[in-house]
């Protein structure tokens, strides 16, 4: 439902770049103790042959930790919204023993899903050439959120030269829009149609649409949803003709997200892991070229993980079904 009476937000999920500027407290750097933990936790994994499916954070014991990643949830879900967490790069770990670390320091902060049709609960983010979904093209991509509560994103070879994060408050996006043109704020509350993949979907018939919101407010919150790659895979599988002023909103939306003063960037190291909250951060990515060598391409792992001591999320606001554990995520096709 569409509010008559748009409001501006204020609050930490509202935040501009300059505040950020010359600031590094939204690094995490992790303690020796906290390395001593993640180690012996990911050693305890691997001898007992346990599948990262079957991981908790029971099983993933990180007592150096407790109090940190219970702050950074905290972070993640009234803060400020994203956390970049260093220390790993420098551990001698290969890529399963990193996947491993990523895997159970998710288990404290929520519950990982399936990615795609693939049931890929840790997805692979590099070029494939699969230009019909965000985490296997290459090069530069434009400002979006993942359907899930929380994304998280770890790097295992970042790129020669670009390659950057991208991250904005989406919040203060609905304020500039608000300010700059507030006659488009009717169609952002309507929202646009989606559609996943049919590939993802796996079902005879084509994938169901959904008209989502991109703006919603929710028990005095703003939530945002907006994922322009399946706004266009939805108007080009099912026919569906956007008006000009759709066209011209979408559009707006990642132009004012990539603006110098509304997003930060982040040059990803070996080993770092970054922590976004999707309904109040959209992310993005600078443009890079891979070098011929197939093992020095940029290649990120991805986590998405839902959060079941958050509020849910409003009916109208779900582009994914109970499909998957935890109530997100994409079912794996068999």
């Amino acid at each position: 439902m569409v509010r008559k009476h748009v409001r501006a937000y204020e609050g930490n999920q509202v935040w501009t770049a300059k505040e950020f500027s010359g600031r590094d407290d939204w690094v995490h750097v992790l303690s020796e103790p906290a390395r001593r933990d993640i180690n012996l936790a990911v050693n305890k994994i691997r001898a007992h042959g346990k599948k990262l499916d079957d991981v908790t954070a029971s099983d993933f014991d990180l007592p150096s930790l407790t109090s940190d990643l219970a702050q950074i949830k905290q972070i993640l879900e009234k803060g400020r919204g994203f956390v970049l967490l260093k220390g790993l790069g420098n551990s001698g770990y290969d890529e399963e023993e990193l996947g491993i670390a990523f895997w159970g320091i998710g288990t404290h902060l929520g519950t990982g899903v399936s990615q795609s049709f693939r049931g890929d609960r840790l997805g692979h983010v590099k070029d494939l050439g699969e230009r019909d979904r965000y985490y296997t093209a290459g090069g530069e991509l434009e400002m979006h959120m993942d359907p899930t509560d929380i994304v998280g994103l770890l790097c295992l070879q970042p790129a020669e030269v670009g390659g950057l994060s991208r991250i904005a408050s989406s919040l203060n996006i609905h304020n500039i829009i608000l300010e700059e043109r507030p006659e488009l704020m009717k169609t952002l509350y309507e929202g646009f149609i989606y559609s996943r993949r049919q590939v993802d979907y796996g079902g005879a018939e084509k994938a169901p649409t959904y008209r989502i919101p991109v703006f919603a407010e929710d028990a005095g919150s703003l939530i945002c949803h907006f994922l322009p790659i399946s706004v266009r895979l939805a108007a080009m599988n099912h026919e569906i003709v956007m008006t000009d002023e759709e066209h011209e909103a979408l559009a707006l939306v990642g132009e004012i997200a990539q603006r110098p003063d509304v997003c930060i960037q982040m040059d990803f190291k070996h080993g770092d892991i970054q922590f976004l909250n999707n309904r109040v951060i959209l992310h993005a990515r600078t443009n890079y070229t891979d070098p011929e060598d197939p093992n020095l391409k940029r290649h990120l792992l991805r986590l998405w993980l839902m959060v079941d001591s958050w509020r849910p999320l409003p009916q109208h606001m779900r582009m994914q079904g109970p499909t998957d554990r935890a109530g997100g995520g994409i079912a794996r096709s068999t």
